[in-house]
């Protein structure tokens, strides 16, 4: 018996795979101003220096990261439970590889406080 796989479903797996190699295989993404090594995945990401040194601000900018990165990963769409765990782990490598990049420790005990809870 054939099962029909409709381009629908072949371009979203196409998609997703694509997206996944290219994060797992161009490394991190940068926060601010973006290196001149085009090939390394990057995206724009705005942010104050004050941002760094104020828990509070270091906290509300986390959060726009965070929306920034799952746009990035493809969480704004419907996927199959494997898909969402692809997904789920672009985030939390971007993110975790992202808050190296700030070299705030401010930054990076509030994104350790936010992932315990």
């Amino acid at each position: 018996m054939k099962t029909m796989i409709s381009t629908t479903h072949l371009i979203a797996v196409g998609v997703i795979a694509g997206a996944f190699a290219v994060g797992f295989f161009s490394g991190p993404a940068l926060a601010g101003e973006p290196q001149a090594d085009t090939t390394r995945f990057e995206f724009k990401f705005d942010f104050k220096p004050d941002e760094l040194t104020s828990t509070p601000m270091a906290k509300k900018m986390l959060v726009r990261l965070e929306h920034k990165v799952r746009a990035y990963c493809g969480d704004n769409q419907k996927m199959s439970l494997a898909q969402r765990e692809l997904v789920r782990a672009c985030v939390n490598r971007t993110m975790s590889n992202s808050i190296a990049k700030f070299g705030s420790a401010t930054v990076a005990e509030a994104y350790k406080s936010r992932a315990e809870g």
